[in-house]
């Protein structure tokens, strides 16, 4: 197997000037990726790891220094050639799993005729080909993303963070995928905080360039369960042929962590919306929320639904200056934002924003908290963070039920269900 470069990356850095001032996004790299092998590009959020994607795939130039891939010098190329080296040279998958689809497109449509569909069948979506992005859950655009960058056929494949919002079956079924394609001479370059990722690399790119967060405080249990107050009883869901929730019956109590542990587009998200009245239910019914004022009941979705023109600080005062409240720094200080308080949300990194929309849905100590997969992009170091804010805020006597594919989150918790099919059951 050929170990001679695809890319050579030579004092490459990139800053943004911005409303705020100048963004470091990525400090200078050198660096080198072998040929026909996988390169994972590891680091704590907001260290560089989708800018260096970005650039080796010819989606963005550095500032300064020199990059050349596939024998194109990138930094030296005009939009016309950028153009072509993205069509024929290299498939990237954005971290962002929607922004790799046209939304008005199903994923057959995506596909030139007579491309082979085996990479869909094989990440067990062989029969979502028909579908739409908004269609499908978080996961499976995650793994379509994945399996239309494969069906391009190109030698060069590009993909950040393909199995943050994976279960572990899910994403064992895309590193096999990955393992696959390389042994036939693919190279892959792959952003990721996941060992098991990092586990199968022939060669790291690690841009750790900063200290680790600070250690997460340690957030003691709750003594003991309060008040109900949060109630489903026989909730169900479909849309068209697919059951997305059914007969589901569960409460939550005040001072509570609770986790539902699930496999992707087994019906998490579907549930949460449910319960917080975002929804509507085909039969059955929610107690407990309709009864709240908006602010005693937050919710963190899986996009994370930040307003663009506002900073990270007013994205999250935001529901304390619609109830006339103020002074939150200390929460952006707790989640390792305190220095991005004056950026907007396109300044951060994916991981980042996450801990923003986390930071603004505790920023009012709601009643009820319903958040959705909130450690999906983060490094181990700030997945702390998050934990220990939720944890915080069961302490401080809200309830607090998170939807995650990951198993260990369980012993985090209070009580816990696993949901398969849209079905609930107790741990």
């Amino acid at each position: 197997m050929s170990r001679e470069p695809v890319a050579v990356i030579e004092s490459a850095a990139k800053t943004y000037v911005t409303a705020t001032g100048v963004v470091d996004a990525l400090r200078s790299v050198d660096a080198v990726v072998p040929q026909a092998g996988i390169t994972a590009v590891t680091g704590v959020s907001g260290s560089g790891k989708s800018t260096l994607l970005r650039l080796l795939a010819g989606q963005d130039t550095p500032t300064t220094g020199r990059l050349v891939v596939a024998g194109h010098q990138l930094d030296a190329m005009g939009d016309r050639g950028l153009r072509r080296f993205r069509r024929d040279e290299v498939a990237y998958v954005a971290q962002r799993a929607a922004d790799n689809f046209f939304p008005d497109l199903t994923l057959a449509e995506h596909l030139a005729d007579g491309t082979p569909v085996d990479a869909f069948e094989a990440l067990g979506l062989g029969g979502r080909l028909g579908s739409r992005a908004a269609e499908l859950s978080g996961g499976e655009l995650a793994r379509a993303a994945f399996a239309l960058a494969l069906a391009r056929g190109v030698a060069l494949i590009i993909v950040d963070e393909p199995t943050a919002e994976l279960d572990h079956e899910s994403a064992r079924a895309v590193i096999a995928a990955v393992q696959a394609a390389a042994s036939h001479g693919a190279t892959f370059v792959i952003a990721t905080h996941d060992p098991e990722v990092t586990a199968i690399a022939d060669h790291v790119i690690d841009l750790t360039q900063r200290a680790e967060h600070p250690p997460a405080p340690r957030a003691q249990r709750s003594k003991g369960s309060g008040d109900i107050v949060l109630t489903a009883t026989g909730l169900s869901k479909s849309y068209g042929e697919l059951r997305a929730v059914s007969d589901v019956s569960l409460e939550l109590r005040a001072g509570e962590l609770a986790v539902i542990v699930g496999r992707s587009g087994s019906g998490k998200s579907t549930l949460l919306m449910l319960l917080g009245g975002w929804a509507e239910a085909d039969r059955g019914a929610v107690g407990g929320v309709a009864s709240y004022a908006w602010s005693e009941c937050a919710y963190v979705p899986q996009r994370f639904g930040l307003v663009p023109e506002l900073t990270v600080s007013e994205n999250v005062e935001l529901p304390a200056r619609l109830r006339g409240d103020g002074g939150g720094a200390a929460l952006l200080d707790r989640l390792a934002l305190g220095e991005l308080r004056d950026r907007y949300p396109a300044e951060l990194s994916i991981g980042q924003q996450q801990r923003v929309a986390v930071a603004r849905a505790l920023r009012l100590g709601p009643r009820v908290l319903l958040v959705d997969e909130p450690t999906s992009h983060q490094d181990r170091d700030s997945a702390e963070l998050v934990w220990s804010a939720l944890r915080e805020a069961a302490v401080a006597g809200g309830a607090c039920l998170v939807a995650t594919h990951e198993p260990d989150a369980r012993l985090r918790a209070d009580v816990s269900w696993e949901i398969e099919g849209g079905h609930v059951a107790r741990s």
